[in-house]
């Protein structure tokens, strides 16, 4: 596993990476990150594109920020 991004959306910050694919993992992953720091999503599998990572990332944090 190595980092391919560190991208920052509405003060949260997304971590993609590449992976070795599996059964049960896709070839990339992600982490979101609250603005404290906090880890609050991680997904590392299905995930079979850098793109597709980063959709899913920014629906958690939208999902985040609606929740307050």
């Amino acid at each position: 596993m190595f980092t391919i991004k560190n991208i920052d959306y509405k003060k949260y910050t997304v971590k993609i990476w590449e992976q070795k694919p599996t059964l049960e993992q896709g070839s990339h992953g992600y982490e979101v990150f609250n603005p404290k720091g906090i880890s609050i999503f991680y997904d590392d599998s299905d995930m079979w594109d850098e793109n597709a990572c980063y959709q899913n990332a920014i629906e958690d944090i939208n999902v985040d920020l609606e929740r307050g």
